[in-house]
């Protein structure tokens, strides 16, 4: 069959050497390759331009890697042959390299090299090349950045096999998100379970399977995620898009799928929020039909129903999940079992992957024999085995001797009893470790700390305070060229395995474990810049935060205080801002607990610790548990700092938020005016913190019905926060918020509408559709429309906010209550009134559940009790029937 002819395109003092070692590769995989360089110019006429139109007329596809240099221009004689062909006034040869194949329709993969791709010459910005760039990017064509030079030979070798029978056309890109580029000729043994996936995922659109361990085996390293990503590779060409995500708790599940809007390209990408990304690429997912999505690691019963559930969202597109989980777990979805390798198989990975590497004595193959069978055809314990061979250039015999001398130095933890997965993984990681620098293994061992999540490229370069500097990104070359990490160089991430780091953690003796576990916590503290609690700054501390999480625990375990609470602190804002609470609050328990054993009970640090945890529980509708801590935040303070301290005003409009909202706001009246006043006289008339106050007092003397009074508080209170935050940010959608209610109350319906609309459009933007903050918004609009008596439009946004809220919060949270009022309203106000009472029921019974619990009449408990009178009414019930029902809702509340 005639090879398919391809020309690289590349300014040959830039990228000389990247295209050289893309072209050896495309020439590996069967394609015929030229590049300009092969063009020699011959005759005193110069041609070229020629040349290069010939080939190109003949080729079946471009490649362009465009930098920051134009390269060389031909001589005014060569242009002029080609009248009409150039769209601008002038170009370089290798910009008519590009201009050449579009006007024969030649295939176009077009690359635009970032600042880390590796350059053979340092490059000054060519403002020609500049506008050559705008003038592509103006014609609409699309541009794929590319960081990492083995990456980018991996995609354009991708591209090219999967388009090589396609019909030429214009510029065309396959999103591919995997761990790790195809092993290619060294992926051996399983052929049959590739046809079997295939077979099973063929059966109907949309389909699924599971690849599980066989039962016997039951333990990590047998290599599911491996195969998982090899089909991708060898299914490329059927599939639009390759993507994986790491699936083993649903939290995670969703958070590595909002990532994929990013290499998706989606505009949502630039959004803080991971809620909104994860929508945008579900309803990608659902509206671009023909990608592959591997769920990898659902080894868990909680990330399996997480797994499944996600099934019934998606169509148009294969699921592949990796699970440890057997058989039976995954019956619904088609498990398809994935044993160790086979003898053969593995003897003959072991020889290939070594090849070249390796001393070969005359006994080689039945050396190799002996390792493989010693290894148990762990797929983990071959690639390490391998990588380390390579590594030192030994035999297959001077490796099983290093292999059994890491047997004894893992003796005492290695066992499948106490690990949950084949010795075999410990001795070969042992085996590894043994052969990588010191600084490298440093590395490794602090990464061994953090989550299994891939860590950000960033934190790498964030020095290790107090440690001895070393080059993280020159140690982790080494460690990927050992297989102890995977490096994902186009998102500038990395990534251990956990058993790998499971391994690592178990390899260390107590006191450098202690050093490690030291050194980890103090590296991410000094990465985690900005605050928690606001949304510009979320970019940077997402990827950060279970990094953030793990080693927080990791310290806590290892008796380290700080920076352990601080991170336990902010990681719990940041959770608890996302709505992520039952995250945030083992942390906030724990750093009150280590700040008191720290500290003594009465310290200003505890008080901070105090204030975190009640705000959570205030935040979830606990106010009977908050109270308590906000008095003695509040009293430790002001002992401690004095009367006119900013955190004393947080306590005190904590205290007052509790007492609000248990019904006691003349009680909460003096603590909202004094937190008030210390602020403006400490922090000054434009700080954030002003807001909250005038906010806050705004809005409770709404409830004191003197909404008159609040309603320029809480203009004022907008005003500070547009001025500090921006007119886009939440913390200036809560404020519109608060203002929407004063209006609506004043009978101003239509600019509270406009008000309430406005915070829903931020709140959504930041935080996406599924917040709480945004069901609170929805209630607010869905109550301006009520008043306007536009019912439809109302309804399904209350619907819509009491399913949100209950997902947050729970069933009996105050504010699912308020949810349940407002329809149960609603619906009898439109002729329903049998579908009302059963809502208005339930609300009256949570807020009357609040009151035994609080000692305290929620604020909307009589409303909700003449709500729930009005809609017995209307069904005709008399008014023996009524005290009867609402003396069964007290019972049910645990007051009768």
């Amino acid at each position: 069959m005639e090879q398919a002819r391809v020309f690289l395109s590349a300014v040959s003092s830039e990228f000389r050497s990247g295209r050289e070692a893309l072209a050896r590769a495309l020439r590996k995989a069967g394609f015929h390759v030229e590049e300009q360089d092969t063009f020699v110019q011959r005759g005193e006429a110069p041609r070229l331009l020629r040349t290069l139109h010939d080939y190109i007329e003949g080729c079946f596809a471009v490649v362009c890697l465009i930098g920051m240099r134009t390269g060389s221009y031909p001589q005014p004689p060569e242009a002029a042959e080609f009248p009409g062909l150039l769209p601008v006034a002038a170009a370089s040869y290798t910009q008519w390299e590009y201009f050449l194949a579009r006007h024969f329709d030649r295939r176009l993969y077009l690359y635009v090299a970032e600042d880390g791709f590796p350059r053979d010459q340092d490059a000054s910005a060519d403002p020609a090349q500049a506008e050559f760039i705008a003038h592509l990017v103006s014609d609409g064509i699309d541009l794929t950045p590319v960081a990492d030079a083995p990456m980018f030979r991996v995609e354009v070798l991708a591209a090219l096999l999967r388009d090589r029978d396609a019909k030429p056309g214009t510029v065309v890109r396959q999103t591919i998100v995997l761990p790790y580029p195809s092993l290619g000729r060294l992926f051996k043994g399983r052929d049959a379970f590739l046809r079997d996936l295939r077979s099973g995922l063929a059966r109907s659109a949309g389909g699924a399977a599971a690849i599980v361990s066989d039962a016997v085996l039951g333990a990590g390293g047998i290599g599911k995620t491996r195969a998982a990503v090899e089909y991708a590779w060898a299914q490329r060409a059927h599939y639009t898009a390759l993507l994986l995500v790491v699936a083993d708790s649903p939290l995670n599940l969703d958070t590595n799928l909002a990532a994929l809007a990013a290499p998706l390209r989606l505009p949502e990408a630039a959004v803080a929020d991971e809620t909104v990304k994860l929508h945008a690429v579900l309803a990608w997912l659902r509206d671009n039909p023909g990608w592959l999505l591997i769920l990898d690691n659902a080894d868990t019963e909680a990330a399996r129903d997480a797994a499944v559930s996600l099934l019934g969202k998606l169509t148009g597109g294969h699921v592949v999940v990796t699970s440890r989980l057997d058989r039976a777990a995954w019956d619904q979805v088609g498990p398809i079992e994935l044993d160790v390798l086979a003898a053969p198989d593995a003897v003959a990975f072991l020889l290939a992957a070594t090849d070249g590497y390796r001393v070969q004595p005359a006994d080689d193959e039945q050396r190799a024999a002996a390792l493989a069978r010693e290894l148990d055809g762990l797929a983990l314990a071959l690639d390490l085995a391998a990588a380390t061979i390579r590594q030192r250039q030994c035999s297959f015999a001077e490796y099983a001797a290093l292999w059994r001398d890491a047997r004894d130095k893992v003796r005492g933890w290695n066992r499948r009893a106490l690990t949950g997965y084949h010795s075999a993984v410990g001795q070969t990681w042992q085996g590894a470790v043994a052969q990588v620098s010191p600084p490298a293994r440093i590395l490794l061992e602090r990464l061994a700390f953090l989550a299994p999540d891939p860590v950000p490229g960033f934190l790498l370069d964030v020095a290790v305070p107090d440690a001895d500097a070393l080059d993280a990104r020159e140690a982790l070359l080494e460690l990927a060229a050992c297989s102890l990490v995977t490096r994902q160089a186009v998102a500038d991430r990395v990534s251990v395995h956990r058993l790998i780091q499971d391994a690592t953690r178990r390899g260390l003796d107590a006191d450098t474990a202690q050093q490690r576990v030291t050194e980890a916590v103090g590296w991410v503290n000094a990465a985690w810049t900005g605050r928690a609690d606001d949304v510009r700054d979320w970019p940077r501390l997402e990827p950060l935060a279970p990094h953030a999480e793990a080693v927080a625990w990791a310290a806590d375990r290892a008796g380290i205080a700080e920076p352990t609470v601080r991170l336990m602190n902010d990681a719990a804002t940041l959770f608890q801002d996302k709505a992520q609470f039952a995250r945030a609050e083992p942390l906030l328990v724990q750093a009150l607990t280590l700040q008191e054993a720290r500290f003594g009970p009465d310290h200003p640090e505890v008080a901070t610790s105090v204030h975190n945890l009640a705000h959570l529980l205030w935040t979830t509708g606990r106010m009977a548990a908050a109270e308590p801590l906000l008095g003695r935040a509040v009293a430790i303070r002001e002992r401690s700092l004095g009367p006119a301290d900013p955190a004393l005003a947080s306590s005190l409009n904590g205290l007052a938020v509790v007492l609000k909202n248990t019904n006691r706001a003349e009680m909460a009246e003096p603590l909202y005016r004094r937190a008030l006043a210390i602020d403006q006289a400490s922090l000054g008339a434009g700080h954030p913190n002003l807001a909250r106050d005038l906010s806050n007092l705004g809005n409770l003397l709404h409830q004191l019905n003197r909404t008159a009074e609040g309603v320029p508080l809480l203009r004022r209170a907008v005003a500070v926060a547009e001025a500090y935050y921006g007119p886009d940010h939440p913390k200036v959608a809560l404020r519109h918020n608060n203002l929407g209610v004063l209006l609506a109350a004043s009978g101003n319906f239509a600019e509270a509408e406009q008000m309430r609309r406005r915070a829903l459009a931020i709140d959504e933007t930041h935080f996406g559709p599924d917040h709480p903050n945004v069901a609170r918004d929805l209630g607010n609009l869905a109550a301006s429309l009520y008043n306007l008596q536009r019912y439809p439009e109302a309804e399904p946004l209350l619907r819509r906010a009491f399913a949100i809220h209950e997902a947050s919060f729970g069933p009996i949270h105050p504010a699912v209550a308020t949810n349940l009022t407002n329809l149960g309203t609603l619906l009898g106000a439109t002729g329903r009134a049998a579908e009302a009472e059963p809502l208005l029921r339930r609300a009256l019974i949570i807020l009357l559940r609040f009151q035994r619990d609080t000692g305290h009449a929620h604020p909307d408990r009589d409303q909700a009790q003449e709500n729930y009178i009005a809609g017995l009414t209307d069904l005709g019930r008399d008014q023996a029937a009524i005290e009867a029902a609402l003396a069964d809702a007290a019972r049910e509340a645990g007051l009768g």
